[in-house]
């Protein structure tokens, strides 16, 4: 009697409702510093594409398949970290039956895919051995590399308070020129990190609701205490305009069609100009209009620092606050989070004229460069 399998069966349904578990399984690795890291799933994307920077000879193509299987019999058996009392042989065996569940689960469906996700998971295994393809070891480096990217940027996040330098000792595994390059670069990265956390940059944001010149304010506190004034919107422009810049096309076509720079940029962008005030001279930047959103003010804490000072100019007759064009975020938001920082948050009343408002913004700053030397 022939064996009738249901519709079920012979679809890929079951195959993609095991992918999913990737999207929601944590790399487990992280989890003695972090509550919340990232998924296999997100480490495998990231991957795809490094490993697409390939030297010469390399297949690239083959490299992102291998890279795209890598860790897909972990749908089967979880994240088993390196510090677990599990063995590499117990592992492997563990793995290979993840792989054979999937060519179960795709027998009736594309046994062909099946077969070519199990060579390029046995050739990323095979990685580290006398045997490896230039793919397998290319992938298994790159691997490694993604692991100590991740790392660092987990020390952003944790604004410098979690040194992860346990995972950088994976530099051993890094051994090709094109690795060896990149690698040096995260490096350099990260020791310029953890020199900005040592040292404090004295920047001060001046917000305020709607009706209140804070540019006026700005040019006066610039004047007084010779301060770097700096707009965002006006470091765009000059970026826009200078032809030597790498991206300068592209934030000239932000400006003209009215679409947000991503806050990557932006936040580089400033923080290059902060450094080029310092260079003149110039201890402290007044930074007004920012951040417009919770995204920039989170990446600036994570990227340059955590705690910045803030003035802000309220208004009697300010409208409700607005959402902000720099990401959907409400502006009250962007406020109450900038309040959180004790010390570093002044509001000031901006209904005078603009010789009282500046005698209350001039007590602000000067309380600011008090608070700044005591902390020295």
């Amino acid at each position: 009697m022939p064996v009738v399998y249901s519709k079920l069966d012979a679809s890929p349904l079951p195959f993609l409702h095991l992918l999913e578990v990737l999207k929601h399984l944590d790399r487990t690795g992280w989890k003695r510093w972090l509550d919340r890291p990232e998924s296999v799933a997100a480490h495998m994307y990231r991957l795809e594409f490094l490993v697409m920077f390939a030297p010469t000879g390399v297949d690239k193509e083959r490299c992102r398949w291998i890279a795209f299987c890598h860790d897909i019999a972990e749908s089967f058996t979880g994240d088993i970290p390196t510090y677990a009392p599990v063995s590499k042989a117990e592992k492997y065996k563990l793995e290979e039956f993840g792989i054979r569940y999937i060519e179960s689960l795709l027998q009736l469906v594309d046994p062909k895919l099946s077969a070519n996700i199990r060579a390029a998971w046995e050739e990323y295994e095979n990685g580290n051995t006398p045997e490896a393809t230039p793919e397998g070891r290319w992938v298994r480096e790159m691997d490694k590399f993604e692991c100590m990217i991740q790392a660092h940027e987990y020390e952003q996040s944790t604004y410098g308070e979690q040194n992860l330098e346990e995972f950088q000792g994976q530099t051993k595994y890094i051994h090709s020129q094109e690795g060896k390059d990149m690698l040096e670069l995260l490096q350099q990265e990260r020791q310029a990190h953890f020199q900005k956390r040592s040292q404090r940059t004295p920047v001060i944001f001046v917000k305020g609701t709607s009706g209140v010149a804070t540019k006026t304010q700005c040019d006066f506190l610039c004047k007084g205490f010779d301060f770097q004034y700096i707009s965002l919107r006006d470091v765009l422009r000059e970026k826009a305009a200078d032809q030597t810049y790498l991206h300068a096309k592209f934030v000239r076509d932000c400006l003209e069609e009215d679409v947000n720079v991503p806050t990557q940029l932006a936040i580089i962008l400033l923080e290059l100009k902060i450094n080029e005030g310092r260079k003149e001279g110039k201890s402290w930047s007044l930074v007004e209009g920012f951040p417009e959103s919770m995204e920039q003010i989170l990446e600036f804490q994570k990227k340059v620092q955590k705690s910045n000072y803030v003035l802000f100019l309220s208004c009697s007759l300010a409208e409700t606050p607005r959402h902000s064009l720099g990401g959907g975020s409400d502006e009250s938001d962007v406020v109450n989070h900038l309040k959180g920082g004790e010390g570093y948050f002044k509001e000031i009343c901006g209904d005078g004229s603009v010789e009282e408002v500046y005698a209350l913004a001039k007590k602000a700053v000067e309380d600011f460069i008090q608070q700044a030397e005591t902390e020295k």
